[in-house]
Order: C-alpha cells, then structure tokens, then sequence
C-alpha cells in the first residue's frame, strides 16, 4: 500500500515554480503604487517636476519593497538548494511565505500613500517582520528535520544562515519603533539591511 503521505507530497520543482510566480508577480505590481500624475500638456510643463518630487515616499516604498523582495527570493533559492524533498511542514511554511509576499503590494502601496501616517508604516514593518520571522522558521525547520535535506547541515552553516535571518526582523521591529517618533523616516531604516548582511557574512566566514 502506497504511503499517503508520501503520495500527497508535491514535488520540489513544482513548488519552487509556485514560488518563482508569485515573487515575480508581486515584485510587478509594487509598480501599481507608482500612479502617473494626471496632468494637461500646458500643466506638465510647469508641474510635472514638482509633482513626481511629492511622490518621493512612493518611489522609496516601491524601492525598499523590491530589493527586499528579490533579496527573499534569493534566500528562499538558496535554503531550496539544501531541500531533497517537500514535506507537509516545508508545505505549510512556504505558503505562509508566499501570503506575506502577496500582500507587500498592498502594504507599500499603503505606507506610500500616507508615509506620514503611522499606522500605514506600521502596516508596512508587520508585513517585513512577518516575512523575515518566517524565512527564520523556515531555516529552523530544515535544520532540525535533517531527512527532508539533500545534504548535511553543519552547525557553521546553520548558526551563520540563522544569524543572516535575523537582520531583516530585527530592522523591521526597529523601524516600527523609529515610525513612532517619524513615520516617514521610518522607511529609511531599511537602509540598515545593507551594511548588516555585509557584517553577516564577514564574520560568519
């Protein structure tokens, strides 16, 4: 008798097709957040500069939301790499992944169209925090399941991926607390990404 579970599994590829999509989807409609000035001819000339210099919280959210995004799918790429096959636990964690990147569209669009609300930056920090606490459980997931792995996890690699998938939450819970003080400021926060992943790795080598 076939076992069922190992019947209802989904394959590896499919997912990492599922996943693909639906980063590369979300990653295009941030675009949606960037609304083009509805100007006369006669007002372009005279405004439009102007116009698209106020939508600089817009073009800022749609930024730090791309690369952050892309950054995911590079992770998420590389924890696959370590995957033989999907189990239920990768299953549910990867579609938890998947809901938080379908609605960071929204989020952005939201933080920037009112930067200077602090419930809509706030809005915003939960959806990244959410993100990153769950590519953490996601990594923790593969280190303590070693079957479901293609190769062995040693303990160096593990403390130092696990290390990297702390800075993302981290900066989000900080930029939760900064949007108290400057909601708009807040955003900037994500900045701090950059030079902590760069720290990251120079140590965890």
């Amino acid at each position: 008798m076939i076992d069922e579970e190992k019947e209802a599994r989904i394959s590896k590829s499919r997912l990492e097709a599922l996943v693909d999509g639906i980063f590369a989807f979300a990653m295009t409609l941030l675009v949606t957040g960037l609304v083009v000035p509805r100007l006369s001819k006669t007002e372009a000339a005279a405004q439009l500069a102007a116009t698209l210099a106020g939508m600089q919280s817009e073009f800022i959210s749609f930024l730090v939301a791309f690369f952050v995004l892309a950054s995911f799918w590079r992770t998420h790429n590389q924890h696959f790499h370590y995957i033989r096959t999907v189990d239920s636990g990768v299953m549910r964690i990867t579609l938890l992944i998947l809901a938080c990147v379908v609605l960071m569209p929204f989020t952005t669009n939201v933080s920037g169209d009112y930067s200077g609300v602090q419930a809509a930056v706030a809005l915003f920090h939960f959806n990244m925090f959410g993100l990153g606490l769950l590519f953490l459980i996601h990594w923790r997931y593969l280190i303590r399941n070693p079957e479901i792995t293609s190769v062995a996890i040693s303990s160096r690699d593990a403390a130092r991926v696990m290390s990297r998938s702390l800075v993302t939450p981290g900066v989000s819970l900080l930029g939760f607390l900064v949007s108290f003080i400057s909601p708009s400021w807040s955003m900037a926060i994500y900045l701090l990404i950059i030079p902590c992943a760069a720290v990251m790795r120079r140590y965890g080598r």
